[in-house]
């Protein structure tokens, strides 16, 4: 046992050196360069930026790559109804606190906690599915830059300490209103939509360095994820993340197969596999049908 917990230490130290190495791939153009310059804007002008977007569309990517291009570390969460404010602040370890009472020892910091006190970029990701009474103990570490940690005092944030909400657009299944409180806490709004054809296929291109993507591939995979953010069948169509995966997939099996390219089979075949678990049609739609026929419609051969 002994040798064994050695061996994992080492290879865990291993993957977080590798981890720390790792640079963020991303590309700052267009809305997300707007986006990035207002986020600049809003750290230096201590307003809080709130980032609302569709799924997939880069809005945590684009925080990890402020925090890394401005030195600092990044830190989130992502809400859900399951969220309490002890995750974002953090609690005390009960075995712990038998030993060495209510101390600094026996506390648990979360990742809010860890910001403030440290500094750096804290993303609060989909904070519109965050319960109201959670999203109301967010007030005090945005508005005041302070937050009391119970037993233990108040403290007040570090000057790197910069927050940002994502969320995605209120109409999505699943998801809250912000409460009025904290909405009336975030000073900026910043849009982020699905972007250009061309910068799209150029994100694909980015997170596919290892394939040779072929025009074919890249404008089908395209047209496909585009149509089902055109079709009103679909409530959540296709991400970025769901262009990627439909190209890599298509490549690795059309190199498996041992084809020099992708073809009309494999990418449909490759599609499918992505689409039926990517998308939410409205309800009374059956899901597998509906993805086969929206890929034969929009794949030419």
């Amino acid at each position: 046992m002994k040798d064994t917990l050695v061996e994992f230490t080492k290879a865990f130290d291993e993957r977080l050196s590798e981890t720390s190495r790792q640079k963020v791939r991303i590309v700052i153009k267009e809305q997300y360069k707007d986006a990035y310059d207002i986020l600049e804007d809003c750290e230096n002008a201590s307003l809080i930026p709130g980032i609302i977007g569709p799924p997939g569309t880069g809005k945590t990517l684009l925080l990890r790559a402020y925090a890394e291009r401005s030195g600092r570390d990044f830190s989130w969460i992502t809400g859900d109804e399951g969220v309490r404010p002890s995750h974002l602040i953090g609690s005390f370890n009960p075995a712990l606190v038998l030993n060495k009472g209510f101390t600094l020892e026996s506390f648990d910091p979360g990742p809010l906690l860890k910001t403030m006190v440290f500094g750096g970029v804290f993303g609060l990701n989909e904070g519109n599915r965050l319960p109201e009474y959670v999203q109301n103990s967010l007030l005090e570490p945005f508005e005041e830059r302070s937050v009391n940690v119970q037993r233990l005092g108040r403290i007040t944030a570090h000057e790197d300490f910069f927050p940002v909400l994502t969320m995605n657009p209120e109409e999505m299944a699943g998801a809250h209103r912000l409460s009025e409180a904290l909405r009336d806490r975030i000073r900026v709004w910043i849009r982020i939509g699905y972007p250009r054809k061309e910068t799209e296929l150029e994100i694909v291109k980015m997170n596919c360095e290892e394939y040779k993507l072929s025009d074919y591939l890249l404008e089908n995979v395209y047209g496909l994820v585009n149509a089902t953010r055109n079709s009103t069948d679909i409530e959540v169509p296709a991400s970025i993340r769901a262009g990627i995966s439909i190209s890599r997939l298509a490549s690795q099996m059309a190199k498996r197969e041992k084809k020099k390219e992708v073809d009309y089979g494999i990418l449909s075949k490759a599609a499918t596999y992505v689409l039926t678990g990517a998308l939410r049609f409205r309800p009374g739609i059956d899901p597998e049908p509906a993805v086969n026929s929206l890929v034969r419609r929009s794949l030419s051969e």
